[in-house]
């Protein structure tokens, strides 16, 4: 019973309710007919669909671990990713998605204790530039741009 009532399967949970609920917000919506694929709720169901399998694998895997996990950050890098998240999200369309994401990555990857600086510029690179060529490039989603360059 210990293995179920820990608090990383308490959250998890949470994370599989909120998820859930957001999905079923997303069905018997009235749109005009222009075909599944360019519903604004597609992309959103596709993503929220991700959010619960993870959550449900992340649950097993909590419950099979018990409380014997360690802890990837304490509150103080709690706090340090709540705030960077609330400046992230109020400066991304001012700076852009690729350079708010870049250092944002950083930040991240070292709050989680990520000591490699290869690693962190890697990921920090890629993956936001990954990002801005499937959107910019190959849906023709232009991202926010940065005021500095119209590359990024």
């Amino acid at each position: 019973m210990l293995r179920i009532l820990n608090e990383r399967v308490l959250v998890l949970f949470a994370l599989l309710i909120a998820g859930l609920a957001l999905l079923f917000t997303t069905f018997g919506k009235e749109y005009a007919d222009v075909g599944s694929a360019h519903s604004p709720v597609f992309f959103p169901q596709i993503i929220l669909s991700m959010w619960i399998g993870l959550s449900v694998l992340a649950i097993g895997q909590a419950i099979l671990q018990g409380g014997s996990a360690p802890s990837v950050f304490g509150w103080i890098g709690l706090v340090v990713l709540a705030l960077a998240a609330l400046v992230y999200t109020n400066v991304l369309t001012t700076y852009g998605f690729f350079l708010t994401s870049v250092a944002f990555s950083v930040l991240s990857l070292i709050v989680f204790r990520v000591r490699s600086p290869l690693m962190i510029g890697l990921y920090a690179l890629a993956v936001p530039g990954t990002i801005v060529g499937l959107f910019n490039h190959v849906l023709k989603m232009p991202l926010p741009t940065s005021p500095f360059t119209h590359w990024f």
